[in-house]
């Protein structure tokens, strides 16, 4: 079985915009989407693990540590 190094059609590569939200409404966001609230963490937690969502401070980027 060989792997393609191309991107698959269904899978489109996304621009990353650099839109500020606060985690508050990061939250009602995926929340309103989610059934419930287990997923709501997860899914938030796989943002932050993709590197789709940043945490920023007034020091600068924050890499957090999901356990």
């Amino acid at each position: 079985m060989s792997h393609s190094t191309q991107t698959p059609p269904t899978m489109k590569t996304r621009k990353h915009s650099k839109t500020t939200i606060s985690l508050g409404d990061l939250v009602a966001s995926v929340s309103s989407y989610a059934r419930n609230e287990r997923e709501v963490v997860a899914a938030i937690a796989d943002l932050f693990r993709r590197g789709d969502v940043v945490a920023k401070t007034r020091h600068g980027t924050k890499r957090l540590k999901l356990a």
